[in-house]
């Protein structure tokens, strides 16, 4: 019998050993510092001026994109930090202590008249439910309190301090952090900050109240996730204007030593994330729109390359990756409908935070000239391909006229290239001289080209081939900082290829595979299929191009030239082929996305074949206003227009302007892929842009040649 028992109770002592490890992480104590309005200014004076620059110097560090669904704003932003995807927030949203009004009623009584009751043992929410719907409807339809109550089912505690009030304004946000999806969090928004009529706002963060209390509860709580909202930037700089300038910068670097001293004190026996939601509106009126980050690992007092599987990057990283990171740390798997990753710090020999000030300097740069460079070049496009149309009109032409254009033609073709592989030197010299060096180095080419190669433009198309392929191998290095590439900041695409180039790289192995199309034999055949073969392969695989459109519209020409080489008589046998090529495209696509990382493709995959087809829905939407919305406003639309118009002269013309087999090959199978950009991309006014200009000069440059060759006889 004591034998029995003895089993019994050694069985009952194991199974609820069991059960308590299952519902509870390692011991871990994370905290997270939200500092808003601190920018990538206040980054740099604590790098260099900071007292204690030892810690700064052992942080990880980056760049992060803080981009909502909405506009950028504080709560819109945090809003998106604590849901692992872009939301927006509602007007009035705040944390509230029980005894606090809401205008002249307690905020008790404003939960019991909105919701019935309230919880007893937590911050109030009176909007939460408002919250939780609006986002529901929004365009990335995010999880409100996805975090908090990932933490709370695997037995993390969690707890938020501060606030970021001001002058007549309450502004606390550091519970969508930790509130659960009841709303719920245990916390206190007015423990750590003072009362201090010499500060902005009257109010003062204390540091070692907040440390105080964060130890007390570490030595209760074995996994523990806090929250600090740190105001004083967000006080400080809501008062600037009133402020003379000399005690502005007085008050400004006693706010960042107080905050520099406040985490010397934390670090070291916990992990502490430091990140700002949300710069001041100088640094974004400078549109220095990315925020800093700071992570110090536990016990790991030593500089890691913070990289970002989400941005393909190690200086530059996303809003989506926070919550992912925070439930890493836990070990908690995250959510399958979050798109972030968690950070990796690893050990990289020669880095420093000065790497990542020159990525995001060279970013910041590159989004601020953006506009003037690209509405430069677009309008240098468009005229040269009216003055050339004009110059095709006339019946007969002088020879160095001729001769002018097709270097022109040539420059303005090579020009991809050079955007492509000059944007570092954006770190030694001024935008403007850039643009006008990027503009000679086209020139030279395309007259050295014109004048000591016979087909110029099959080597430009070659050199594109090339180069953007030995892009995508190595990760993005040149697109990532191209004015043809994408914009962190932006924070639409950040690897793979993007749209400009698709557009590019299509049309030129079109063109290098223009002499295999004079000669059908069976090794031209092969090296036809080997290149658009790898064209599909590069444009889609999940490691490489990752661009659905692209490669599903690369499939759309393959077709094309399918269907030439294999004619087919009855228009019934066409369809039937058609709808066989998109089910095969979708499939190859679908297959691409096997062979590496997760990608925006591979997500899009899982939640269609869980049945969500509401998510393909609302992307299709997103697509189509985000096509009208550059349609209507964005710099490219008159190349889209005037490329698209003079396609339709070359088309209505060709058997005067393109009499070669293969040259109108490249021709129609190019005009195909433009249209199939057009629609299938969701800058398909971008990729059908840049396709049909190529497509444009290609033609204009073989009419000149007719010319040319008319005039010598």
């Amino acid at each position: 019998m004591k034998k029995t028992i003895v089993t019994c109770s050694f069985l009952a002592f194991f199974l609820f050993s069991i059960n308590v490890t299952a519902q509870s992480s390692e011991e871990e104590s994370v905290v997270l510092v939200l500092v808003p309005e601190l920018s990538f200014a206040e980054a740099t004076w604590l790098y260099t001026w900071g007292q204690h620059q030892d810690i700064w110097q052992q942080a990880s560090f980056a760049g992060m994109n803080i981009r909502p669904d909405g506009p950028y704003s504080y709560l819109n932003n945090a809003v998106s930090l604590s849901m692992g995807v872009r939301g927006v927030g509602v007007q009035g949203w705040n944390a509230f202590e029980p005894r606090e009004k809401i205008e002249t009623v307690l905020a008790k009584d404003v939960m019991k008249q909105w919701t019935g009751g309230y919880p007893q043992d937590s911050l109030l929410h009176p909007y939460f439910h408002k919250l939780v719907d609006k986002n529901k409807q929004s365009t990335y339809q995010g999880e409100v309190a996805i975090l908090g109550e990932a933490l709370k089912q695997h037995g993390v505690s969690t707890y938020v301090m501060g606030h970021s009030d001001i002058e007549g304004e309450k502004i606390r946000y550091g519970s969508l952090f930790t509130m659960d999806q009841q709303g719920e969090t245990k916390g206190s928004v007015v423990k750590g900050v003072v009362n201090n009529p010499q500060f902005p706002a009257s109010y003062q963060m204390d540091g070692d109240i907040i440390v105080d209390s964060i130890q007390q509860r570490e030595k209760k709580q074995s996994s523990l996730f806090t929250v600090v909202e740190w105001g004083d930037f967000q006080r400080l700089f809501s008062i600037k204007e009133e402020m003379t300038d000399e005690h502005f910068q007085k008050q400004y670097e006693s706010s960042l030593n107080q905050l520099e001293q406040f985490i010397v004190q934390l670090i070291g026996e916990r992990t502490v994330i430091l990140l700002s939601p949300m710069m001041h509106q100088e640094a974004y009126k400078e549109k220095k729109q990315l925020a800093p980050i700071w992570v110090w690992h536990k016990e790991k007092m030593f500089p890691q390359v913070m990289y970002s599987e989400t941005t393909n990057q190690e200086a530059i990283i996303s809003n989506l990756d926070i919550v992912p990171t925070i439930l890493s740390l836990y070990n908690i798997d995250k959510p399958a409908i979050l798109m972030g990753q968690p950070l990796q710090l690893t050990m990289s020999e020669g880095y420093d935070h000065t790497t990542v000030f020159e990525e995001v300097n060279l970013a910041f740069t590159i989004y601020q000239s953006r506009g003037v460079i690209l509405s430069s070049y677009i309008t240098l496009l468009t005229i040269l391909l009216v003055a050339i149309s004009i110059l095709l009109w006339r019946k007969a032409a002088n020879r160095l006229w001729i001769k002018l254009a097709k270097v022109l033609l040539v420059s303005a073709v090579s020009s991809p290239f050079w955007f492509l592989t000059t944007p570092r030197l954006l770190t030694i010299v001024d935008v403007g001289y850039y643009f006008w060096l990027l503009s000679f180095f086209s020139i030279v080419t395309g007259y050295l080209l014109t004048t000591f190669v016979k087909k110029p433009l099959l080597l430009v198309g070659a050199a594109h081939v090339f180069v953007l392929t030995v892009d995508l191998l190595l990760g993005n290095p040149l697109m990532q900082r191209s004015y043809l590439g994408y914009d962190p900041i932006i924070g639409a695409r950040y690897y793979g290829i993007g749209n400009e180039y698709a557009g590019v790289y299509i049309v030129s192995v079109l063109l290098v595979l223009t002499p295999c199309f004079r000669k059908q034999t069976w090794y031209t055949s092969a090296l036809i299929g080997f290149m658009l073969a790898g064209l599909l392969f590069m444009l889609g695989a999940s490691h490489l191009g990752t661009n659905a459109g692209a490669t599903l519209a690369a499939g759309v020409a393959c077709g094309y030239l399918l269907f030439q080489y294999v004619p087919i008589k009855r228009k019934r046998n066409v369809w039937a082929g058609a709808v066989i090529l998109a089910i095969a495209a979708f499939g190859l696509l679908f297959l691409l996305q096997l062979t590496g990382k997760t990608t925006h493709i591979g997500y899009a995959f899982e939640r269609l074949l869980s049945g969500d087809f509401s998510y393909a829905y609302d992307v299709i939407k997103r697509k189509l206003a985000m096509n009208w919305k550059i349609f209507k406003y964005s710099n490219w639309t008159q190349l889209f227009v005037t490329s698209y118009i003079l396609i339709g002269f070359v088309l209505w013309r060709q058997k005067r302007i393109v009499r070669d087999k293969a040259e109108k090959t490249v021709l129609q199978t190019g005009i195909v892929a433009s249209v199939a950009l057009l629609v299938l991309n969701d800058s398909g006014v971008v990729a059908a842009a840049t396709s049909m200009f190529l497509l444009v000069a290609l033609s204009y440059y073989w009419m000149l040649e007719e010319k040319e060759r008319v005039e010598q006889k």
